[in-house]
Parts: structure tokens; C-alpha cells; sequence
């Protein structure tokens, strides 16, 4: 839920490494230009500077198993062929199956109608109940510490 929640993470202002064929990301790849010359936002695509690679964030997130592309899994960095990877990815059944399923969650995540709701607020507070155990521990421990007691 804090993943869809915090959404992905856009890497924007960074100097992108230049691989060998001197390629490199480019942020004009988070844009999708549509035939009829609108552009959309391409929301999925997240950068990872670490690996140098982009990967979709809601197949990532909602992946079957039986999804064996780069962009689910690996991640892509054929930054050559980016732009007819990136085309002929978004229109495939489990990409569009991922995007609505992350969409949908994120829509009862804002209408704060989870079906696990009830279940979210006990998790919350049986961790809030241990948390506040682990403190009195933790300062009986120390206590019996400072004053040089046993166990």
C-alpha cells in the first residue's frame, strides 16, 4: 500500500551515465506522443540510477509469474531501441491488466475504502501495543544495567 500510495520515484535532474555506444536515458522517455499529438505521462517508467536501467513500476509491483519482460523484472537499458520497446510494452495485455490493477488501488487508497480496512487499524494498533512493550523492556533492561542488578 505505501509504494501505491508514494507512487514512483522520478529521477529528473541527473547527468544520466553514457554507456558505450554513447547512449543514455533520457527524461523525454517519461513522455508518450500519441499519433494525434497528444502526450501523455508515462507514470510507470521509473529510472534506476543505481542500475542504470528503467523498469515499469506496476508490473514490478503486480507481476505474475508467468511475465518474463525486462521491464517487469531485469529492467532495460537499450537505450537504442528504448522508444519502440517502451511503444510496443504499454500495449500489451499484462502491462494494461498491471496499470489498472494499480489504479484501481490507488482510487480506494484515496477513498479510504480497502477492503482490508479493519484489518490495517488492528495491524496498526497490535504494532502501536508491541512497540510500547519493547520501550518498558528496553528501559527495565537499562535500568537493571545502570544499577548493576542481575537478571
Amino acid at each position: 500500500d505505501l509504494l501505491v500510495e508514494n507512487g514512483p520515484i522520478r529521477v529528473d535532474d541527473l547527468n544520466f551515465p553514457i554507456d558505450k555506444n554513447s547512449r543514455h536515458f533520457s527524461t523525454t522517455y517519461y513522455i508518450r506522443k500519441l499519433p494525434n499529438g497528444e502526450k501523455h505521462d508515462r507514470k510507470w517508467l521509473v529510472y534506476s540510477k543505481d542500475l542504470d536501467k528503467v523498469f515499469c513500476f506496476c508490473c514490478k509491483l503486480f507481476n505474475s509469474k508467468s511475465n518474463t519482460n525486462q521491464l517487469a523484472n531485469g529492467g532495460i537499458k537499450d537505450w537504442k531501441n528504448i522508444s519502440s520497446i517502451l511503444k510496443n510494452y504499454e500495449t500489451t495485455n499484462e502491462h494494461i491488466t498491471n496499470m489498472n490493477t494499480w489504479i484501481d488501488l490507488e482510487l480506494r487508497l484515496l477513498k479510504n475504502k480497502k477492503i482490508d480496512k479493519n484489518v490495517q487499524e488492528q495491524i496498526k494498533k497490535e504494532k502501536d501495543h508491541w512497540k510500547k512493550v519493547l520501550l518498558r523492556i528496553i528501559a527495565v533492561v537499562k535500568n537493571l544495567d545502570k544499577n548493576n542488578l542481575a537478571f
